[in-house]
Order: C-alpha cells, then sequence, then structure tokens
C-alpha cells in the first residue's frame, strides 16, 4: 500500500474518532425528576424541577452540573415528606446562560429567591442545600434572604481556602468532554470520587463549560466574607473524608471552629467532592436527622 493511501486512512480514522469524541462532548446532562418549571424574569428564562409535598427543600447543584445530579437525593426527600424544588443554573436546560460580565454570586441567589417567592408562600420557610458550587449560592442565599431560611445544609462546602493546584488541575480536566474517557476519567475520580468508587455514565457526560465559566466568574468576584458564615439559620456540613477540593481542614472543621454550635458536622468516610453517587444512604440519613429538627415535617 502506498504511503499516501497509508495517510489517507490514517485521517480517515483520526476525522471519525475526533467526530465521536465531538459528538460525545455534548452529551447533555441526564433528565430531572419532578414537574419542569420555568420562570420568566426580564430576557432570563429559570428552569427547576418541582416533586412531593411538605416542607420546601431547595437544591444547587455542582459547578456546570444540572439539577438531575439531586435525582436519588429527590426521592428520598419526597418520600420522607419534603417537597423539593431543584433548580438548573444558568446555561442548563431552559435557564438561559447570562452574560457573565459584573455578575456576582448575589445576582444568582437573587435568581433562587425568584423562585422561592414564586413556589413557596410568603411566611413560608424553607431549607436550601448546595453542592459544591452551589454551596456558595446557599449560602449567599441564606445571607441575603434570612427571614426565608429555616436551615442550610452545605455539600462539598469549599469556599474560603484556594483548591490545591493538583485537584484544580483535575477539576478543570473534568470539563474536557471532547478527549477520551480513557484519559479524562482518572481527572474525574481524582476531583470527585473516592478510590474505587465507581464512576456514573452521567457523571462523565452532563458537563457545561459555559456554566462553569459564568461560575468561575462569580466566584472571583464575589469576596468570601459575602457568603461564608451563611446568614444565621443551623448549618448541616456533609464532609466527604476524601475530597480533594474540598477537604475537611478547609471546609467543615473551620466553619465548625468559627460558628460553634450552630453547624452540624455529618463526616461521610469514603467519599470525594462528588459524594451523592458515592454514599447516598449516609447522606440521605445525616440530612433527614438534621431537618427532623430544624425543619420537620410537622411545621
Amino acid at each position: 500500500m502506498s504511503w499516501w493511501m497509508t495517510g489517507l486512512m490514517g485521517l480517515a480514522v483520526f476525522v471519525v474518532v475526533g467526530g465521536v469524541y465531538l459528538w460525545r462532548s455534548n452529551v447533555p446532562p441526564r433528565p430531572s425528576v419532578g414537574v419542569a418549571m420555568t420562570l420568566m424574569s426580564g430576557d432570563e428564562t429559570r428552569g427547576y424541577y418541582v416533586s412531593g409535598a411538605g416542607p420546601s427543600i431547595v437544591l444547587l447543584a455542582s459547578a456546570g452540573r444540572a439539577a438531575s445530579d439531586f435525582n436519588e437525593l429527590v426521592a428520598t426527600l419526597n418520600e420522607a415528606g419534603y417537597r423539593t424544588i431543584a433548580i438548573d443554573p444558568p446555561g442548563i436546560g431552559e435557564s438561559t446562560l447570562m452574560e457573565k460580565e459584573g455578575m456576582t454570586g448575589h445576582d444568582l441567589a437573587r435568581g433562587v429567591h425568584e423562585i422561592v417567592e414564586k413556589e413557596v408562600p410568603t411566611g413560608e420557610k424553607i431549607t436550601v442545600l448546595g453542592h459544591a458550587f452551589g454551596n456558595r449560592i446557599a449560602r449567599t442565599y441564606a445571607a441575603d434572604y434570612p427571614d426565608r431560611v429555616a436551615a442550610t445544609i452545605l455539600a462539598a462546602a469549599g469556599g474560603k481556602v484556594a483548591i490545591h493546584p493538583k485537584a484544580a488541575e483535575a477539576l478543570r480536566h473534568s470539563f474536557f468532554t471532547f478527549m477520551p474517557d480513557w484519559w479524562r476519567r482518572p481527572k474525574v475520580r481524582y476531583a470527585f470520587f473516592s478510590a474505587d468508587n465507581p464512576i456514573p455514565d452521567y457523571w462523565m457526560g452532563g458537563w457545561s463549560t459555559g456554566t462553569a465559566q459564568l461560575q468561575g466568574y462569580t466566584t472571583r468576584s464575589t469576596p468570601s466574607e459575602d457568603f461564608w458564615g451563611g446568614g444565621s439559620a443551623p448549618m448541616l456540613v456533609v464532609q466527604a473524608m476524601d475530597d480533594t477540593i474540598a477537604p475537611p481542614e478547609h471546609t467543615a472543621f473551620l466553619l465548625k471552629e468559627e460558628f460553634g454550635d450552630r453547624v452540624t458536622v455529618a463526616e461521610i468516610e469514603n467519599a470525594g467532592h462528588a459524594l451523592f453517587p458515592e454514599q447516598a444512604e449516609k447522606i440521605a440519613a445525616a440530612m433527614l436527622a438534621f431537618l427532623a429538627i430544624h425543619h420537620p415535617i410537622s411545621e
């Protein structure tokens, strides 16, 4: 076979393989459970999912991730007697990706508040739950709208100490969905999962770079002191003990030391930054025990 035929075949293989990975880079998040709802605010649309009945819990996902990451937790909370409002961040689902210039975490918290005002009767308090980046907005919300918050739940609660460079690089590479899985999977594992815990398929897909860029901008434009204390409501910190991005000494332990009895820490062994796919039962048990005290179903 001539050299040019060999080269042509190699190019064809490269184009096909490259096309497959570019196609896979557009794999959307899995569908969210609950009734799909939207709210119009000026030129922006906010998408969210409502499920169950009872006291309301608002759920805010990790950076560049969708509300559907909470699907299993939503089912557990609904079964226990709670109503959930799981919100897609800007750029995911029906939620408009906003211009990032001038945005802060307070703007994202205001978007959450508009949904709360629509969905939760005046005078009724909520629990706001944030995972990873979502915990920043949960705490900002609790600080900006304290009269609406009965309790705050934080999972993977960073925000004050810079992420270790190796973990930061793994986090950044997790968004490189155009790269082959054999290259990218170890990055996702190091950033989000403990040891040999299985990585669900939906965690290999469903990443939104545009959303993460907006969220990263608001992280840089919002001082940690604006949200660190998370208002004044009781706080549960669900701490994965193998979290490389938000290790306990930089998160739960600092919060407990600073805010004392207002903070309850649930230490979750054999879990990383993703938490929920790894130790769902332990996390749910810790949350329900906390909610039974600070936002009981009888209210």
